[in-house]
Order: structure tokens, then sequence, then C-alpha cells
């Protein structure tokens, strides 16, 4: 019998970013991360920690060893500042590597556990990725890694981000790159924690990526990702229909494959991550 897990998602957002996203009728980004989670594994016990509202200081090292996994979500916040919205959350990241967790990052996620193991991170000189990373690539350490049993060894993921990881940590290893950013997903082990990181969003699906595409419409518009406020609306349109309905044509059209457009395939990393928290004793 597979047991139940208990996972503490550790939301990266501060509250004025959480409600500027349900302002646009979207889920915040650990909401979200738990619905993904649910529907891999229905049965999983899921808490949620909010660090940049102060929630910080009543987790310590024997409550976070409580939890069979960590969950670090994405931010719209910058891992290279020192703001205590983003210290707090690098202190949190080395509060689980001090108490042997088994962690799992997206995006920012990684950022964070990068910076806290001593690696650097900054903006990409190439610009932003957005919508979807083409072209990811699974290296050689990659190829006999558990994040990517049953992945193709070249996919494309949901994505967004315009920092990325510069440097690694020594204790890092380079699992996945695409020419848009070399590390596109790493893992650490740090003491007895083990850390699994992607650039990308596995937890993202097509209707979340085009809600974001809307709440920041003025970026996409600005940095030449869309002409016009009339192709961001065919843009939104398109990738929510490719979402509730499926569409072959505009599949083609965008260059979509199952490796986007099927939930198991987008959602493998996760997965993978959960069945492996799930052999270890507890």
């Amino acid at each position: 019998m597979v047991r139940q897990l208990k996972l503490l998602i550790v939301e990266g957002n501060t509250k004025e970013a959480r409600d500027h996203a349900v302002s646009f009728g979207m889920l915040t980004q650990s909401a979200n991360y738990a619905k993904t989670l649910k529907a891999i594994r229905p049965d999983l016990k899921i808490d949620f920690i909010f660090p940049t509202d102060g929630e910080l200081p009543g987790h310590d090292v024997d409550e976070i060893s409580a939890y069979d996994g960590i969950v670090f979500t994405g931010s719209s916040l910058h891992a290279y500042d020192t703001d205590a919205d983003v210290l707090c959350q690098i202190e949190l990241m080395k509060a689980c590597f001090s108490a042997g967790s088994q962690i799992f990052g997206s995006c920012w996620g990684m950022q964070v556990a990068v910076v806290a193991a001593g690696g650097s991170v900054a903006p990409n000189v190439r610009g932003r990725e957005i919508g979807v990373a083409r072209r990811i690539k699974v290296e050689a350490e990659g190829q006999s890694h558990p994040l990517f049993r049953n992945k193709s060894s070249l996919f494309d993921a949901v994505s967004i981000h315009l920092d990325h990881v510069t440097k690694l940590p020594s204790e890092a290893v380079l699992l996945a790159s695409n020419a848009m950013s070399e590390m596109q997903a790493i893992a650490m082990n740090i003491g007895t924690a083990e850390f699994w990181g992607v650039q990308y969003h596995p937890e993202f699906d097509l209707s979340y990526i085009a809600g974001v595409f809307r709440r920041y419409a003025e970026m996409m518009l600005n940095e030449g990702f869309v002409a016009s406020p009339a192709d961001l609306e065919r843009l939104i349109g398109d990738y929510t229909r490719l979402q509730e309905v499926g569409d072959t044509g505009l599949a083609w059209r965008y260059g979509l494959g199952a490796d986007v457009l099927d939930s198991c395939s987008r959602t493998q990393e996760i997965a993978n991550w959960l069945e492996k928290i799930s052999a270890l004793d507890k």
C-alpha cells in the first residue's frame, strides 16, 4: 500500500503579488501547485507557508523534518535582491537543507536553492523565456537521474522567467539545458537533504500561462512578444482553447506536442519526485 505523503508548499510571492494574480481570476502559485500535485496523488496531505507574510519563525528545523517533502513555487521576486522578502526564503531553504529535507523547486524555487547553497542568479542577457521553453535537452548526468524517468531526452516545457542560474554551487549537478538558459534542471545533495529543481514550470498548464500573458500584458507588448492587444487576445484564446478542448490545427501552428499538451507528460518530473519520496522510509 502506498503511504500518504505530507508536503509543505512554500509560496514564493508576496501578498500583493498573490492578490494581483487573484484579481485576474488566477490561482496563487501555491494553490495552483497544490492542484497539480493532487491531480497526480489525490491522497496528499498539503500544508502551506507564506514566508513573505512573516510565517518563517514558526517553522523551525524540527517542524520542517515532519514533512516528507517541501515544494518551493515560482515567484516574481529576484533571488539576487537583499530585501527581507527574499532573504527570509533563502533562510528557509537553508533550514530545509539542515533538516535533511526532500525538496522540489520550480523556477524561483530552483534559484533560491542555488543562492542558499552558494551559487549565483542574474537576469538572462538573452532576454525572457516565456510561454514555452523549447528544446530542453537532458544532459548526460540527467539521462540516468530519476527526475527524468519516462521523460524524452529532448522536450518543451511551459515556462516564464527572466532571471536564471549563472553559477552552480559545488554540490549541484546539471541535468538539463537549452539554448536560452544553460541551467534548466539541476540536482543537489547537501548533507542528507536532496534538492531537485527545474527552471521551467511543470506545474503550469496552458490555461495558467495564458492567465500570465494577460496579467503581464504590458510586458508582452513592450518586449515584442505580441505586436498588438489584438494579437495578445488571440494568443490567450489559442492557449486556453488548446488546454480546454484541444485543437490539432492550433497545436501544429504553435509547434506544441504531448510534452506540453499531455498532463502526464508535462508533470512527469513532479510525479517522479513524488514516487521517489514515497519510497523513502520516514
